[in-house]
């Protein structure tokens, strides 16, 4: 059961740092709001990603599951906020709001 649960770990890891690599090649390919939209998803990710390797570690006298816990709930702020910011920018494209109005 235990080999079963670290396979897991282990590709739930891997996955993350896909979406991280991912992530950062279209920060480097896109520009203005779009940009700052993809950089939140970044930090979001990079958030999981530590996250999920705290959860590897073993160290005595380090707490990984308040660590981890608090890296989880940075990466859905991080989500979030990134999710925000695309719903404004495609409010804008689709003309429901204007460029200058929040």
């Amino acid at each position: 059961m235990k080999i079963l649960l670290l396979g897991m770990d282990s590709m739930t890891l891997a996955i993350l740092l896909l979406v991280l690599v991912f992530s950062v090649g279209i920060v480097w390919r896109v520009e203005k709001e779009l940009d700052l939209s993809y950089k939140f998803f970044v930090m979001a990710a990079g958030c999981l990603v530590l996250a999920e390797l705290i959860g590897f570690s073993a160290y005595p006298g380090f707490d990984a599951a308040t660590w981890g816990a608090g890296l989880r709930m940075g990466g859905a702020v991080f989500l979030l906020v990134s999710v925000i910011l695309m719903r404004d920018l495609l409010r804008k494209l689709d003309g429901e709001k204007e460029p200058g109005n929040q």
